[in-house]
Parts: structure tokens; sequence; C-alpha cells
């Protein structure tokens, strides 16, 4: 296949001849000398726009991209494919794309994750996965489809799936193994999920889980769970569903004989490695029925194999969260033995938003010991999709989605923020194609900020990146 369309391209506004320069440069033929690049405001901009791939999706069916840059510095992406046409191989699969930024050469396959079960009207329905690398290694995690009780399909086992020697190599991840019921053992484990690659290439990976019972128990859900998953034995089938649950653990929720106070929980979770290659996670609670809370929570495993809960920040009844990102600060050079801060970037929605009360981005830090939240941005509705990372210096940046003004006007922007010590300024990335959704923002080694975006405009993936 020809990638030669996916040249980068630097788009060049002048506000008296925006149309002319627009379709200039969608054309390849703009001037030797382009002038400063402008957006559309009229602001002189130092970010440009890299065309990766056009996305193929049909129906409500979301594409859910992720970007992970490697140890050689190329970008390995994945997305989900959903075209109408059951025939074609692309139908309803996953993506993985290989870019090289230096040369702009790239190569795609498709993920031969596995299909619906035979003679049912359905497919793997990927659009919540995440990717991590193991060097070079892609791993894949994403809900495939079961039959229940009752005939009815639903997202049941989460599956992983590494691209090594040439092809795929698909195997369970976890199962959700349900202890009440010795008939109906096998759960829902393929909610909100998140991936993590230790150093000997072991998996951890944190799901949402749930029952597939008919009884009233359900209410009791969902539950955040993780499990640990041995390289070496990935591979192996699940013999002995029991033998198994002993690798699956809760990290909170609610045991079924517990009464009272209810979880709902592991809502946006995502997993990290400290550098123990001890797990993580950080997610939120909505506790919409009986007593339960609205939190930011994080919990941290120690090497005695407990868990620790923390809450990050309590809300008020009603607010949720919109979007978690998380990462260690950077190693102190000064002191490179000493526990690396925790840091977090995630939205905030509230259930009626006011003018100049609406969804915001906000950041907290363990940083100095207890938790500290602050407010990123409030001047719109804006902060979901969010993506952290640290710059060079060592101070965080976040990239994140700008839905609308707080008057209700569409933006559809992307939106970076970075923190120089004493602040946190903003800047518009790109305003066009309605871009901002599935961030995910780098930095690569010449210190350059990076973001993997979507524009729903044009269904393409696009990286933005800043010129200087």
């Amino acid at each position: 296949m020809n990638w030669s369309w996916l040249k980068s391209r630097r788009i060049h506004f002048r506000a008296a001849i925006f149309i002319i320069a627009l379709a200039a440069t969608a054309c390849g033929d703009g001037p030797e000398n382009p002038v400063e690049p402008y957006n559309s405001e009229g602001r002189p901009s130092n970010w440009e726009i890299v065309r990766i791939a056009q996305v193929d999706e049909s129906g409500t069916t979301i594409p859910f991209v992720v970007a992970r840059p490697d140890r050689s510095g190329n970008v390995h992406f994945a997305w989900y494919n959903a075209v109408a046409e059951v025939e074609s191989p692309l139908y309803h699969r996953l993506h993985h794309l290989v870019w090289d930024p230096d040369t702009d050469g790239m190569s795609r396959n498709v993920v031969s994750n596995r299909p619906a079960p035979s003679g049912m009207d359905g497919f793997d329905r990927c659009d919540q996965f995440d990717m991590h690398l193991d060097g070079d290694t892609p791993f894949l995690i994403y809900p495939t489809y079961e039959i229940n009780e009752v005939l009815q399909q639903v997202e049941a086992d989460i599956m992983v799936n590494r691209y090594e020697g040439g092809t795929w190599q698909e195997s369970t991840g976890a199962v959700g193994f349900v202890d009440r019921n010795p008939v109906y053992q096998d759960g829902h484990a393929s909610e909100n999920m998140s991936l993590g690659v230790d150093g000997q290439g072991d998996l951890h990976i944190c799901y949402q889980y749930f029952t597939e019972g008919m009884d009233s128990a359900n209410f009791r859900y969902p539950d955040l769970y993780y499990v640990h998953r041995s390289r070496a034995t990935i591979a192996d089938p699940i013999a002995d569903i029991e033998q198994y649950a002993n690798i699956e653990e809760q990290v909170d929720g609610n045991a079924f004989s517990t009464y009272g106070i209810h979880n709902s929980v592991g809502y946006f979770c995502k997993l990290i490695l400290d550098e123990r290659d001890l797990p993580v996670i950080v997610y939120a609670e909505h506790g919409e029925n009986f007593m339960g809370t609205y939190a930011l929570k994080v919990a941290f495993k120690n090497e005695a194999g407990q868990w620790r809960r923390q809450i990050v920040e309590t809300l008020p009844d009603g607010w949720k969260i919109g979007g978690i990102s998380a990462a260690f600060y950077p190693e102190d050079p000064e002191d490179p033995e000493a526990e690396r801060p925790l840091a977090i970037a995630y939205s905030v929605r509230l259930p009626n938003p006011e003018p100049d009360n609406g969804h915001r981005l906000q950041y907290a830090t363990n940083r100095g010991g207890a938790w500290r939240s602050r407010i990123v941005d409030e001047a719109t509705w804006c902060g979901s999709h969010c993506s952290l990372a640290f710059t060079d210096e060592g101070q965080p940046a976040i990239a994140y989605y700008d839905e609308q003004s707080h008057s209700g006007r569409l933006h559809r922007f992307l939106k970076y923020a970075e923190y120089n010590g004493l602040r946190w300024n903003h800047e518009s990335a790109e305003e066009y194609g309605s871009v901002g959704r599935y961030n995910t923002l780098w930095f690569n080694d010449r210190g350059v900020p990076h973001i993997c975006t979507f524009s729903d405009e044009d269904n393409e993936i696009l990286v933005v990146r800043q010129i200087n």
C-alpha cells in the first residue's frame, strides 16, 4: 500500500486568505518559502500536523485511539476499525501501525483478534482497549464476547495479543472469577481496563469487574480487579478456573457478603508501575446508589502483596470524573534513590454546570507528602481525554479536549497546558476538524511535545507537534 499521502504537512493560515491558504496546503502546492504559521484566529502558532491514518467507522462505534513511542523513537498506534461491510477483512478489527517520525515511513497490519461466536450476529467490540510496549513489542488488551446463560452476548473476558515474529498471538488475559456461584463462575471482566508491562515482560492488568448473574446482587458492582500474568505462561489455556481465580485480586469494591455502603468503582482506571515494578492504579468512584461516594482514588500495592487505598479528592454528590491520566515524576538527579511522587491529570464533570462553573481540568500530586489538587483550566468546558507527561525540565504537561465555551458555543479543540514552576500556561494546539479526543502526549528525545489525537470531522488520526 502506498503511504506517501501520509507525509507530514504544515497547515498555514492568514486571516485575509484563509480559504486559499488552506486549499493550497491540502494539495501540497504551498509556496516555496511559507509565511509564519498562523492559526484560525490570526495568532502566531507553533504547532504542525502530521496525518497518520484514515479510520473507517460506522454507526455509534468509536475508534478509541492509543499511541505509544518505543525505545528506538518510533511510535506505535492502535485503533478500532468499525467498517460497515461485514465481508470486509477490516470489519470490526483492531489495527496497529508503526510510524518513524524522522522518515515518515509507516507499516500497518490488522490485529487478528478473534471473531464473534459461531452463528451469532456480533463481534469483538474493541472500543475499550489499551496498548503497551515491551521494548519494541506491542501488547494489546481488549474485550471479547461470550454467550451467557440466557444466550445474550456480553463482553466477558479480556484478551491479550502481542506481535512477535511477524504474527499476532492471542491468549486470555483475565476472566473475572465469580466465587459465589459454583455453576456460573465466569464473570464480566471487560469494562474500563489498563495495561502495564514490567521489566521482566510480565503483564499487569486492571479492569472493572461485573457479574453476569441474574439475581439482585448485580447492583453491588462494578468492582476494581487486578491480575498479574507471567510472560512465560500467558499463552497457556485456562484449564482450571478455580485455580486460575487465585491470581485475580480485588483492589476495591464490595465483597458479596458485605452490606451497607455500596461502592461503584473502577471508572477510567489507569495502571502504571513504579520503579520496583509494583502496580499503582488511579480510578474513580461514582457511588450512584445507596451510600457510595464520588471521589478520585488511588491504590498502591506493596511488596507484601497488600493493597493500600487513598482518596485523592472527594467530590460533591453527583460530580463525576470524566477522564484520568497518571505518571510518576522523573527521577531526581540529586537523589536517584528517592521515591518519585505521583501526578494525576483528571477532568471533573458537574451534573448541572452553570456558566463559569462547568466541567474543568484538574491536577493532583502527592509531592511533599499529602495529596494536593489544583485547577489547571476552567475557562471552558474542558479536560476530558487528558494525557499527562513531563517535560525535559521535569515539569508536568497535559493535552486535553476543549468541548465548548460556558455560553454553549462548540469548540472541539485540542488544548495543551504546561506548568512552568509558577503557573499553568494554556494554548490551543489545533482548532480545526473537531479534534481533541483520544489524546496521547509524549516528548521526543529533543524535548518536543507530540500529541496523538483524532479528528471527528475527517475520521483521521493525527499527530500535532510543536515546530520549535
